[in-house]
């Protein structure tokens, strides 16, 4: 996949959104959707943490299985010890799911992708590839296919392991691949909320919920990496997609976000006298 680098954009309109921007150091990529022109980037290329941005990629290998009939969306997984300890993790954010309890596959996509739920990314791995180790190297493998040459994964959950890194350009390249390949399922990542056992979930994605024409995807936080978030909005026949990795809050990296979408509209439409160079 190509990626291509907007010059305008990097040294002049970054000043737009310097008031809002992060404080922690941070990466970032914007970009559009049709021909991958970066509109702006900072430290794209840097080893960062992804955090819960991890379950795009478990998310992904999930289509897979739906792709190749290993999995069906009604299939039912009972939930192992494994699911069940990670669920204890985070216990504001989880499914309070007990060992031996059942979940369909389609509603553990949801809560992987919807609300970041952790235990049901491990029962999705489990469920894939027989345990979240042999995830992992299926995640690698992945990544490889996928020209992610600065990604690895340990966990398919986002929960922190130093051996678990990727880069602001590898996200891109995941989440360009997934779009394209899985267009029926992207919907998952533009949802705003779901129902389990009677109980409404709503996304942790405020860009999704605040911002006028936001149409998904992913959040992602741990202590290390920071608050991160992949957002994709789109206006009139233009989809742009933002990657920050890194604020120091959630509300700074919504703002940041917003802030960096708009930029990518005005760039979009006042393009005409951008230089374009090719990067590989």
């Amino acid at each position: 996949m190509k990626f291509f680098l907007v010059i305008l954009s990097t040294l002049i309109l970054v000043r737009n959104v310097a008031a809002s921007e992060c404080q922690r150091q941070y990466s970032s990529l914007v970009f559009s959707e049709k021909n991958h022109e970066i509109i702006f980037e900072k430290r794209a290329d840097e080893i960062i943490f992804p955090a819960s941005l991890t379950k795009v990629m478990t998310l992904y290998l999930t289509f897979e299985a739906l792709a190749n009939h290993h999995l069906k969306l009604t299939d039912k997984l009972t939930v192992s010890g494994s699911a069940a300890d990670v669920s204890k993790v985070n216990k504001v954010n989880t499914l309070n799911l007990k060992e031996g309890e059942k979940i369909s596959v389609e509603d553990a996509i949801k809560g992987t992708a919807i609300k970041s739920f952790n235990e049901s990314a491990v029962l999705l791995a489990e469920a894939v590839a027989g345990s979240e180790i042999y995830f992992a190297q299926m995640m690698n493998r992945k990544a490889e296919e996928l020209n992610m040459t600065h990604t690895n994964f340990r966990n398919a959950s986002g929960l922190h392991d130093v051996g678990q890194y990727t880069t602001s350009y590898d996200l891109a390249r995941l989440v360009d691949s997934l779009e394209k390949k899985f267009p029926q399922y992207r919907k998952y990542f533009a949802a705003k909320e779901f129902v389990f056992r009677g109980v409404k979930y709503k996304t942790h994605n405020h860009v999704l919920l605040e911002y006028k024409g936001a149409d998904g995807f992913k959040t992602g936080y741990t202590e290390a990496s920071g608050y991160n978030l992949i957002a994709s909005a789109k206006r009139e026949n233009n989809r742009v997609k933002s990657i920050l990795i890194g604020c120091e809050s959630y509300k700074k990296r919504d703002e940041y976000t917003k802030s960096l979408l708009d930029l990518a509209f005005k760039e979009i439409d006042r393009r005409r006298n951008n230089i374009i160079i090719t990067l590989k």
